[in-house]
């Protein structure tokens, strides 16, 4: 049988929709490879690798130009085709990201920060590794609701999802041409992740999406995975974005 590979590019503990992901796409029969940003966070997903049989650990912050070509040049080294790139990396989570701020008092140094971690690094990563993705692979980026809405202290992680989401279409136009790859983006409701928990009371905004949705329940990670694997194994999806909120966005205030 052909080894199918994913790379998982975003776990940072059990907590995180990569983690969910990547356990369900190794019970889908793939081979895991995963990235970690930095010593700050490799015991936390070191602790996850062993626990799910991650094959190998990369490090990989999307703000410093060494740490990418590395990446790409121990993957390459590894000798294997990738059938999966998930990206999940996100400038809320980022080190020593600048959130908090209004918009207005955003350096242009700190802009370029949050849209290369946030967004630019999937084009990296798509032209980077594109002779070890094969033909017909898929890549699936998370991004966020607040693409689209206006979230204090958040609006240059919102700028950078609007970008992501724009980048997932270019891609899917170009990398389809060259390879017949598919690129999409899955969006989650208010699940608790470390990144909800920078926005304010984590259990308070659970409670308030929990209320808002018509099924009066909160998104749980097991589903965000499960469509993810579907989104991505499917060969006839690509460009498309897919909200999964327990339908938090179709009610009006």
């Amino acid at each position: 049988m052909e080894n199918k590979n994913a790379l998982i590019v975003g776990i940072r503990d059990e907590e995180s929709i990569c983690y969910a992901i990547a356990n369900e796409i190794k019970r889908a029969g793939y081979s895991i490879y995963a990235t970690y940003q930095d010593e700050t966070s490799y015991a936390s997903v070191s602790r996850v690798a062993e626990a799910m049989g991650i094959k190998k650990l990369f490090a990989y912050d999307a703000r410093k130009d060494g740490d990418l070509a590395a990446l790409i040049s121990a993957v390459k080294q590894e000798g294997v085709m990738l059938d999966i790139l998930v990206h999940g990396i996100s400038y809320s989570t980022a080190e020593g990201a600048k959130l908090d701020l209004p918009l207005v008092d955003v350096t242009w140094e700190e802009f370029t920060d949050a849209i290369r971690v946030g967004a630019f690094s999937l084009v990296e990563l798509s032209g980077g590794l594109l002779e070890v993705l094969k033909d017909d692979a898929s890549i699936l980026a998370v991004t966020l609701h607040w693409s689209k809405v206006a979230v204090p202290g958040f609006n240059v992680v919102g700028a950078t999802k609007a970008a992501l989401e724009s980048i997932i279409r270019g891609l899917a136009q170009s990398l389809g041409n060259a390879k017949n790859i598919r690129v999409n983006g899955i969006s989650p409701g208010f699940v608790s992740t470390h990144s909800l928990s920078k926005i304010g009371n984590r259990l308070e905004l659970l409670e308030q999406a929990k209320d808002k949705s018509p099924l009066k329940t909160n998104v749980r990670k097991e589903n965000v995975a499960s469509l993810a694997v579907s989104i991505i194994e499917n060969q006839s999806l690509t460009g498309m974005i897919y909200p999964i909120d327990a339908g938090v966005n179709i009610m009006g205030i």
